[in-house]
């Protein structure tokens, strides 16, 4: 089946891999909300499948899930593969830890020849899927010896793409979102700025590590500079689906909010079975603003007609602050309980920083925008 054409601009993301290494499953857990234990009834994919993914102006790109290739797809029909893969922006090919993977890097490997000869600039992922099953010391050795054969191969045939990145992924954890989330982070070109206005929000608000989540799909769009600790991932992530599980129910209808995630992300479910856009539900609840103290209580703060925001003290004595930027994206913040008292402090600088990500996706990604949305936050110091 040929693949139909895009949207101008859009980015396009591949996911390639032999038969049952899990593509399919990674598609439908983070778009679609399919539940892990539900993909081991999908079919195999005998035919392209695109989903558009359009959750808000921060996240826009395709996700196209290609059938397996035959041995003979990349070297007999190199023809046919040059036009596909010159509109694509990310190929995310998916080995199989349980499994030899030597035939997947083989085929991978006559995949990047032909990808790399029609677009030079393509990013190449490799996602090691199903690692929980191997120990912690050999998945590490797996990714190392992958990333080692391949980027040995691609040099003796002189093939020069941007350097490849190796995962180690599960649908059963939230590695899979983690390792999404870097690869949708190569598609923004607002990145870099986006981590200079989270390292100054920090700075101004004495926080400890902050996300810029897509609510839909839980992937973050961008994070400070400091390292990224996966329990802290994970327990962000957690707070998002609390958020919206509680909005779901007790919203109000009919506004914008982390009630309209909520829409969107149970409207994904259903939408797995079509391939079809992820995240346009309708929306259920506009607002949620509370704090759950230790005891996990939700006690009301604010209402607001447009945003919306929680506070969720932990046992630990940090405090998760969540605040809605776009109607589903959302900037998740870990503080300091010190930092209650200053509220007023962390929601002006917050409105300065949720001003200056519109200018900056408004705008081109050109030097004039992305200096103005760093000087809008700068003056917002106190």
């Amino acid at each position: 089946m040929a693949p139909t054409s895009a949207a101008p601009g859009k980015p396009r993301v591949f996911l390639m891999g032999l038969r049952r290494c899990g593509k399919s499953s990674i598609q439908k857990v983070v778009f679609h909300k399919m539940s892990p234990h539900e993909t081991l009834f999908l079919e195999a994919t005998s035919k392209i499948v695109k989903t558009d993914i359009c959750n808000s102006a921060f996240l826009r790109f395709e996700v196209w899930d290609f059938p397996p290739p035959s041995l003979t797809d990349f070297t007999d029909q190199a023809a046919k593969w040059t036009p596909i893969f010159a509109g694509c922006s990310t190929l995310v090919w998916i080995v199989d830890a349980q499994d030899d993977y030597a035939e997947s890097l083989g085929r991978l490997q006559a995949a990047v020849v032909v990808a790399a000869r029609a677009n030079p600039q393509i990013q190449v992922e490799i996602f090691v899927h199903k690692a929980d099953s191997l120990g912690e010391e050999g998945r590490w050795e797996a990714a190392r010896d992958v990333h080692e054969q391949m980027t040995q191969e691609l040099a003796n045939l002189q093939v020069e793409i941007p350097p490849l990145r190796v995962f180690l992924t599960s649908i059963y954890d939230p590695s899979v979102f983690e390792c999404l989330s870097k690869v949708v982070q190569k598609l923004l070109p607002q990145l870099p700025t986006l981590q200079n206005l989270l390292d100054r929000f920090l700075t101004k608000c004495s926080g400890e590590k902050a996300f810029l989540f897509d609510m839909v799909s839980k992937l973050y769009l961008a994070t400070d500079s400091s390292p990224v600790d996966m329990a802290l991932y994970e327990l962000c992530s957690d707070v998002i689906d609390t958020v919206i599980d509680i909005s779901y129910i007790y919203g109000t209808k009919g506004g914008t909010g982390v009630g309209a995630a909520a829409g969107a992300a149970a409207a994904a479910a259903p939408a797995a079975d079509g391939g079809g856009a992820a995240g346009g539900g309708a929306d259920e609840g506009d607002t949620l603003a509370g704090s759950a103290a230790a005891g996990g209580a939700i006690v009301p703060l604010a209402s607001a007609a447009a945003h919306s925001s929680a506070t969720i003290r932990l046992s630990t004595g940090s405090v998760i602050e969540l605040r809605h930027v776009d109607h589903f994206t959302a900037l998740v913040t870990i503080m300091s309980d010190r930092t209650l008292d200053k509220h007023g402090l962390v929601e002006f600088n917050f409105c300065a920083f949720r001003e200056a990500v519109r200018l900056l996706f408004e705008a081109p990604p050109s030097a004039p925008a992305a200096g103005a949305a760093k000087a809008m936050l700068v003056g917002a110091g106190v």
